[in-house]
This record gives structure tokens, sequence and C-alpha cells, in this order.
């Protein structure tokens, strides 16, 4: 998730965990429809697909063991700052490329940061 100055959203889960929104597909969405709607309501902030048919997968095993895949797209909002509304999520922020990598709590985390960097623009053209 991108602001229009490059920016990166990051969020802070209340166990102190410092990541990117995300969450489940609901019946009848696309995955970049999730995405979209994930941020908005984690993260209280409007934005959209920059291009659905590039993703990137990041996977990890959960405390009960089971392997979870997530699918990413790069996001561009207007926003300059998130509107935090879940519990869950008591905070967070857009932040630097390198402050971000610095704060993301998982190395898949900054993996992908890095690999969607690595991937040049991310807006339309």
């Amino acid at each position: 998730m991108f602001a229009r100055d490059d920016r990166v959203l990051l969020i802070r889960h209340r166990n102190g965990s410092w990541v990117f929104p995300k969450g489940h597909i609901e019946p009848g969405e696309t995955a970049a429809q999730a995405a979209e709607r994930e941020v908005a309501e984690e993260a209280g902030v409007e934005a959209h697909c920059v291009d659905p048919e590039q993703s990137w997968i990041t996977s990890y095993h959960n405390p009960r063991g089971e392997l979870r895949r997530i699918t990413w797209f790069a996001l561009r909002t207007e926003a300059t700052e998130p509107l935090l509304r879940e519990a869950l999520f008591p905070d967070g922020d857009f932040l630097d490329a390198d402050t971000a990598l610095a704060r993301l709590s998982f190395e898949e985390d900054r993996g992908l940061l890095r690999a969607v960097l690595a991937s040049g623009p991310r807006s339309e053209a």
C-alpha cells in the first residue's frame, strides 16, 4: 500500500507486530477486491489496485502450524494518514521505504516490500 509520495502503509497489531493490512477473500470477491476492502477495514484507507494482474505471494505457518499463503497487490491511495477503527490494530502510519523495512516485524514482509519496490513504478501510467 503506497501513498502518492510512495510512503508505505504499515499497521501495528495489538501484539506489537508491525505488518501490512491483510485478510480473507469473501464470497464473490476477487483477490484484488479483498485487498482493497481489507485496507479500508483495517486502516480506514480507501485504495485501488494499481495492476490486478501483478501480484506477489508470501507464505508462513500460523501459531497452529497451518500453512497460510497470502496474495499481495500494490495499492495506491490519496490518504496521508490511516484512520484506524479496529482494536486489533491500534496504530499505523505511512513511512518512507527504509523506515518501513526497519519497522516491519517479519522477514517475509520485508522481502515482500523489497520485491514490490524492485518491480518498478507503483502508479498508473
